[in-house]
């Protein structure tokens, strides 16, 4: 399973993928630090069903410790998505195609409102916006 890390520029999206994967991506404050897609692993924990089957774990794509299951996750950390990216704006038609390859995708918005659709310095962005924009964008 591979999952897309989407949203618009400069909302964090490096960071997530750095702190879920490990992976040491550039992370800065302006817009487009992200151009080549960033590909890591995070890993899901689950009750291994080895404790409850009393049996020795040899799971073959995946760890059990002490019982628990870490499922790798495979992760893309793609370059922001600004509006007309479906007309060759942005990274336009490049970031679409890596998003292409994504089994599911988590969205990353910025809360906090501190920064516009193009991930310039705002005050007071609407989350619902930057959820409905990104939507439209990949529909698109």
């Amino acid at each position: 399973m591979l999952i897309g890390i989407v949203g618009a520029p400069n909302k964090g999206k490096s960071t997530f993928f750095s702190a879920a994967t490990l992976v040491d991506a550039k992370i800065a404050n302006y817009p487009f630090t992200t151009i080549e897609p960033n590909r890591g692993a995070a890993y899901a924990r689950a009750k291994c069903p080895c404790v409850e089957l009393k049996m020795k774990c040899r799971p073959r794509n995946s760890l059990c410790e002490g019982g628990t299951r870490l499922i790798p996750i495979n992760t893309l950390d793609v370059a922001g998505l600004v509006p007309g990216a479906h007309e060759g704006k942005g990274r336009g038609n490049q970031f679409l195609d890596d998003l292409r390859q994504a089994d599911a995708l988590i969205q990353v918005v910025d809360a906090s409102g501190g920064t516009d659709l193009e991930g310039n310095p705002a005050n007071g962005a609407d989350m619902a916006e930057e959820i409905e924009f990104l939507e439209k964008e990949i529909d698109w």
